[in-house]
């Protein structure tokens, strides 16, 4: 979507206001910003009726100089976005002089779109042109269309020059009977009251957006009342910008967080009792309890499923597995593979056993929840029971502190910021004294999503002096996770704003800052701001003391199989130094299937 910030007259004439506007256009996501221009010397001949008095005054008093437009349009390309303008009449050009080549696009306003003179003369210029269409017949609409066919990077837009339009005046499906006369871009040009109706004007097919920008759609201004204030624009932008991504691929996919929901909200088997090797399930020996962890009664019928295979024990989710027979261990090759280059998979202290078994590897990373942490806390040598202490390991400390509360050790909230300091302190007796078992040091992650209001800089400085008191200065450093836009939090999409933009590669990198680069969420993070994530990672590298890799598509497909997202071959990942982290989406599941299928992936790519 190309979204164009129309300043017209509501800057008054005053520069500052006009850089304020460009300013909210920028950071609301425009693709564009564009001025009007007319000559000085009195636009108006006539203006003797009271609308051309009270519309000539109102140019006249809004005259921004050609060497000021030419300075604001620059820092409107200085803020990333492409500046334009329009011409009422092409003498008005000459102002510019050689300069005019400068603008990034321009536009025949609606009054001019039969002026052929100004139309052909503006696409002269050799820049992608923009033609609106309000208040003219079909018929001339169509003839333009036609004068200008051989236009390159012509685009035309529906408009009605009311001001403003009222709802239910737009005859909106016109956008689709210009999108059957033409292979050009159609866009709408908003003068509406309601914003909203540029949603409409996507629906049908719109492209291309302009809307008048002003500080305060309440005002004296002739063009207030038909343009958005601030709070308006950014949402327009907002919702325009992520259209495309709303509307989706036609396909029915499950996202992940819908995913985690079936689980958490779903039921499945429960033994209800401890169940033998041979023995069938039934009411007696099976539960329906929540969460879905296994098997339904509707699955294990469909599957013709009867005696277990293996024991169950009581309380435990009846899966697939206890079906089948024990898996084997991963071939030597692989472990040695693994071993070489440092590969580490994630455990869960509940599953530590089991994948351990499977996957005699040297690394493993911890991924705790607040209520093993606890477990910890409560007594350091009953966790340590469950891990096999032979191995090194690294901890990823949970991202909550409780089932409605992400951990925060900065925030405002004393429980809250008490407890969240609580968890990463007991992640670092846990980091020391399974070092000093090991002998081998404990890398710690953790995800800090919360942002202070002091802004991003004082957060960044404020969290690296929170995690070094809390770990660095006791010997066991941390690193904070790089992250995605779009998180998984509740349940629900949360939209970050931290460790996850450019932005804040530029703050970590000015301070310093050392991170856990995770490559999946720097996929994401990159493609949810349309940027190449290769060049992010090249910057993040040389500050990434710890990697999870794993495939990622869009900008919330997480953990995908190896080839099937945005990744590419891991190999230079792989044999990078230090311990990697395969952070394949719910791999621990069947005993670690998605852990072995990776493995063995990145085994024949390294031959």
């Amino acid at each position: 979507m190309k979204i164009i910030a129309e300043l017209g007259i509501n800057h008054r004439g005053s520069s500052e206001i006009a850089e304020q506007l460009i300013d909210i256009a920028s950071e609301a996501g425009a693709w564009g910003a564009k001025f009007q221009y007319r000559a000085k010397a009195g636009f108006y001949q006539a203006i003797s009726e009271i609308g051309d008095e009270i519309l000539s005054r109102e140019i006249d008093e809004s005259y921004i100089s050609p060497d000021e437009i030419l300075r604001l349009a620059r820092l409107i390309q200085k803020k990333g976005m492409k500046a334009g303008v329009s011409f009422f009449k092409f003498s008005d050009a000459a102002d510019f002089g050689d300069k005019i080549s400068e603008f990034d696009f321009f536009k025949v306003p609606s009054a001019e779109l039969m002026n052929e003179e100004l139309v052909t003369a503006m696409a002269g210029l050799g820049k992608p042109l923009i033609l609106s269409t309000g208040g003219h017949s079909e018929d001339d609409i169509f003839k333009a269309l036609e004068a200008t066919k051989d236009v390159p990077e012509i685009a035309y837009l529906h408009c009605i020059s009311n001001y403003p339009v009222l709802l239910g005046n737009q005859q909106m499906k016109f956008i689709d009977t210009l999108k059957q006369k033409t292979d050009a871009d159609i866009g709408y040009s908003s003068h509406d009251q309601d914003w909203e109706v540029c949603l409409i004007a996507a629906a049908n097919g719109a492209t291309v957006f302009e809307r008048h920008l002003t500080l305060d759609k309440h005002g004296k201004g002739i063009d207030d009342s038909s343009s958005s204030d601030p709070d308006e624009f950014v949402r327009m932008c907002r919702m325009l910008n992520a259209f495309d991504t709303v509307q989706g691929s036609g396909r029915r996919d499950i996202n992940q967080g819908e995913r985690i929901n079936m689980q958490n909200l779903g039921s499945s088997l429960y033994a209800s009792q401890d169940i033998a090797a041979g023995e069938a399930l039934s009411e007696a020996n099976v539960v329906v309890k929540a969460p879905r962890k296994g098997l339904t009664w509707a699955d294990v019928q469909k599957r013709g499923l009867t005696a277990v295979r293996r024991p169950v024990g009581e309380g435990t989710a009846i899966s697939d597995l206890h079906f089948t027979e024990p898996k084997p261990p991963l071939e030597p090759e692989l472990v040695a593979f693994c071993d070489e280059k440092q590969l580490s998979i994630p455990l869960r202290l509940h599953d530590a056993q089991v994948l351990q078994s499977r996957f005699p590897i040297q690394n493993n990373e911890l991924h705790l929840s607040y209520e093993e942490v606890a477990t910890f806390g409560a007594s350091m040598a009953d966790g340590l029971e469950k891990l096999d202490l032979t191995r090194h390991y690294s901890i990823h400390i949970p991202d909550y502190i409780d089932s409605k509360t992400l951990i925060d050790p900065m925030s405002a909230e004393d429980d809250t910021r008490i407890r969240s300091l609580k968890v990463i302190e007991t992640c670092v007796d846990l980091a020391l004294e399974l070092e000093q078992r090991t002998g081998a040091g404990v890398p710690i992650v953790g995800s800090f999503s919360r942002l202070l209001p002091e802004g991003k800089r004082a957060t960044y400085e404020r969290l690296q002096q929170v995690l070094y008191e809390a770990g660095r200065d006791r010997g066991a450093p941390i690193y904070p996770q790089w992250l995605p836009r779009i998180a998984w939090y509740f349940g629900g999409a949360d939209v970050l704003d931290l460790f996850c933009g450019e932005d804040d590669i530029d703050i970590i990198t000015e301070i310093s800052m050392e991170v856990c680069l995770d490559l999946s969420h720097l996929i994401l993070s990159a493609n949810y701001s349309k940027a190449d994530w290769r060049q992010w990672c090249d910057r993040l590298m040389p500050l990434a003391r710890h990697i999870h890799i794993a495939d990622a598509v869009g900008i919330d497909g997480e953990g995908i199989e190896f080839g099937e997202g945005d990744l590419g071959d891991p190999s230079q990942y792989v044999d990078g130094p230090g311990r990697k982290v395969l952070e394949v989406w719910q791999g621990h599941l069947s005993e670690g299937d998605g852990f072995d299928k990776a493995i063995r992936q990145l085994g024949e790519q390294n031959g």
